[in-house]
């Protein structure tokens, strides 16, 4: 720009000598008007402001060394509204969902809405030369909707040998996942795709450094699989970063206390195999908890005219009615309450832990406060109780995966002397899923007299659930929900 001014201001000095050299009548040789000529003349250049030499913009492209703004640079530049759109470009993509999350909390998010940083907040997608699928962001939804999600193809025979997955960029610096260490990702999987082989329905949040190509030596995966009853709809999947298995691959260090993984990876229908398969996305986020606000079951219940529930959404009496746990020092277990559900709903439930040699020598049982009158069982003496049984316990030896409900008074110390006992045992088959225990009281008698049944009793003020047998010292873990009364 400076040169451009500086030429306009010779030309009026010039202007002003041939004046001058009018005035005094001089003349002008042919000469001097070529050299005149000369001096008003643009020296092309790279830098002049002008599109001239071999350049393919104005002082861009060509020999100048510099790239010309374009809707392909990742920049927001020439008058675009966006980032590549808008302007001279084509029209941006609407991004209403991320749009929506801009005003949150969250440290990063991605909405596939549209292949650009506008879809996210510090997540951006690798360039597709550099990923193992093929992707298509801004794609319409197969279910209908006038979203906007993700395509994930991945190919068959890929470029890196059955890994083919879905990468961001690398993050500036190692992730904190000691609040944010769970996820969820919405994922719609075609029945087309074909499932007899080697491809699966199950898709990965991979979580790793980038500091060398060993990355898979250090990195944690946390896997979920689709059931085949959700093909060909949206189902929200949710990926624990607190489990057990939610460790590194070298140390075993659990996710939440990582301070070295500075990248995020989504893989589908598995790996080490060369089979296609097709699945569309949308909203990558990470969360502090899986669980609903609130206590909605027991809310729920609130006007059923039952006499006592308990849903176990928390420790204390919002999760119920009439019911309340002992607080936990005087309890055999150690309860966990509000916990997220195992099986990956939005319910929250609590843990149960049976402690390794636990301080009533085997009998390590969670107990209920004493009801402040007799209980009436003449109308409720049937129960259940949803309990999830994760496979990792040990059955092999003497903990059982058997639930007991114990119905007692609270007279003295004898009171096992006294007591109903309703026994239900979980099937192998069943561990790893919610299962709903019955535990029918109507043949059921005291162990006082083997006569009297349960519900004829005019005694008992108390309930309490065992977990895992009794009279040993070995450890378990059982998740529970609501314990609630029937006809």
């Amino acid at each position: 720009m400076k040169k451009v001014s500086s030429i306009k201001k010779s030309s009026l000095r010039l202007t002003a000598i041939g004046i001058a050299l009018g005035f005094f009548g001089a003349v002008v040789s042919c000469d001097e008007e070529k050299y005149f000529e000369q001096l008003n003349t643009v020296i092309a250049s790279y830098s002049d402001g002008i599109q001239n030499l071999d350049e393919e913009g104005i002082d861009c492209g060509g020999g100048s060394g510099v790239v010309c703004p374009s809707c392909t640079d990742g920049i927001q530049n020439q008058g675009e509204e966006g980032i590549d759109c808008g302007g001279p470009c084509e029209m941006c993509v609407p991004t209403p969902r991320a749009d929506e999350l801009a005003g949150g909390s969250l440290p990063y998010y991605y909405t596939f809405e549209a292949n650009d940083p506008d879809s996210g907040r510090n997540l951006v997608p690798l360039a597709q030369a550099s990923q193992g699928v093929t992707f298509n962001l801004g794609a319409s939804d197969p279910a209908g909707s006038d979203e906007l999600v993700g395509q994930i193809l991945r190919p068959e025979n890929g470029p890196f040998g059955g890994f083919e997955d879905f990468k961001f960029q690398p993050q500036p610096a190692p992730i904190d996942f000691s609040s944010y260490n769970k996820f969820t990702l919405d994922v719609y999987i075609p029945s087309n795709n074909d499932f007899s082989g080697n491809l699966q329905p199950l898709v990965e949040v991979v979580l790793h450094d980038n500091v060398d190509g060993n990355f898979w030596q250090r990195w944690t995966i946390l896997p979920v699989t689709v059931d085949p009853a959700d093909f060909d709809s949206w189902v929200t999947l949710r990926f624990d970063g607190t489990s057990p298995s939610a460790v590194s691959a070298d140390a075993g260090v659990p996710l939440v206390d990582n301070m070295t993984y500075d990248n995020i990876t989504l893989r589908f229908g598995g790996s080490a195999h060369t089979e296609a398969g097709e699945f569309y996305i949308k909203d990558f986020k990470p969360t502090t908890s899986f669980i609903a606000p609130g206590n909605p079951r027991a809310d729920a219940l609130a006007g059923s005219g039952l006499p006592v529930y308990f849903t176990f959404e928390s420790g204390d009496a919002s999760s119920g009615l009439n019911l309340v746990p002992v607080d936990t020092p005087s309890q055999g277990v150690v309860p966990e309450y509000r916990v997220s559900d195992p099986a990956g709903s939005t319910d929250a439930v609590t843990l149960i832990n049976r402690p390794e040699n636990g301080p009533f020598g085997g009998f390590e049982d969670f107990k209920f406060q004493p009801q402040a009158e007799i209980i009436d069982f003449s109308v409720y003496h049937k129960f259940y109780l949803d309990v999830y049984i994760p496979s990792t316990n040990d059955f092999s030896g003497v903990l059982d995966p058997v639930v007991e409900l114990i119905l007692h008074d609270n007279v003295d110390g004898n009171f096992w002397q006294r007591w109903t006992v309703l026994t239900a045992t979980v099937a192998e088959t069943d561990f790893d899923s919610w299962v709903r225990l019955e535990f029918d009281g109507t043949d059921a008698t005291s162990a006082a007299d083997g006569t009297t049944l349960l519900m004829n009793n005019t005694t008992y003020d108390n309930y309490t659930l065992r977990f895992g047998g009794s009279g040993h010292p070995e450890p378990g873990q059982f998740y529970i929900k609501d314990f609630i009364p029937f006809e």
